[in-house]
């Protein structure tokens, strides 16, 4: 691998693609102390002072070499590079991938790849059996595994990742850990633009799960919560913002408080005069929607 790449450094710069993974003889998923102990192996055996017969060709993969443990070694140049190459890097071959994975997944660079590849494999039940054993193992205990896979995985993967995770929480009625994920996958998204228009689909997700989910299944007072949260934290667009202000009416109603009712469905109506299935609620209150105009 480095000799296929030397001309292509003569210059001073890599012209084309290089898995530097290969350059360095270690796996994606390697970690930092595997990568430093590749290279400093590697140097040793293509040093120019220990090749002064072929010192050109030396220098050479001397620079490749350091280029890549330059690039992997450290953690944002590395999330860089594996965005910007992730399809030739998975192009370059993952047979027996799983297994090699599973054999070190006590390593935690490992186990969070497994995570990745069972996710992307379809086998949801162990990728979050993992998952939650590497957010366990992070510091005090508990929670903290979105922020574990921050530091583990290229930003491409982490994302990936963490929509995933989202996904399969979902799908098994875990919306509270659904809605952290889809939550942090969108805040990191904002960082690097990686999800692009898929973003909307994510908003909608999380939109879904505070309202159709979360509040519906929450006592009043907590739906009460969920509601303003979304209100104030993704700024609806106007008729959205009609419809939770008529959902908090109608919680403050099944707690008998009565004027939050009225303040609410007052502001529901100010965003929409229109608006849908008031009747009932407003007839209880005593509220006129002409009121609700003036």
């Amino acid at each position: 691998m480095i000799n296929s790449i030397v001309a292509d450094v003569r210059d001073g710069a890599v012209k084309r693609f290089a898995n530097y993974y290969k350059v360095l003889q270690v796996n994606r998923f390697a970690s930092p102390s595997e990568v430093r102990a590749s290279f400093r192996r590697l140097a040793k055996i293509h040093h120019p002072d220990l090749r002064r017969d072929e010192r050109e060709e030396a220098h050479a993969r001397m620079r490749v070499i350091i280029e890549a443990y330059r690039i992997l070694i450290d953690s944002r140049k590395r999330a860089i590079y594996d965005l910007r190459f992730r399809g030739r890097l998975e192009r370059d071959g993952n047979g027996g991938l799983r297994e090699r994975l599973e054999k070190k997944a006590h390593d935690p660079y490992a186990r969070a790849h497994l995570v990745l590849y069972d996710l992307v494999n379809s086998r949801p039940a162990a990728a979050l059996d993992n998952y939650e054993r590497l957010a366990k193992g992070n510091g005090n205990g508990g929670g903290g595994g979105a922020d574990r896979l921050l530091s583990l995985l290229g930003y491409a993967d982490c994302l990936d990742c963490l929509f995933l995770l989202a996904e399969a929480y979902q799908n098994r009625s875990r919306f509270r850990a659904s809605l952290e994920h889809y939550e942090t996958a969108l805040r990191e998204d904002l960082k690097w633009n990686y999800f692009r228009d898929f973003r909307k689909e994510i908003l909608a997700r999380i939109r879904n799960l505070y309202v159709r989910h979360l509040a519906r299944d929450a006592v009043p007072a907590e739906a009460i919560g969920y509601y303003r949260r979304f209100l104030e934290d993704y700024d609806p667009p106007r008729g959205e913002k009609a419809f939770l202000n008529k959902k908090i009416a109608e919680a403050y109603l099944s707690l008998r408080s009565i004027d939050k009712a009225r303040e609410h469905l007052a502001e529901a109506f100010r965003l929409k005069p229109n608006l849908a299935g008031v009747k009932k609620i407003s007839r209880i209150i005593g509220y006129g929607r002409e009121a609700g105009q003036g």
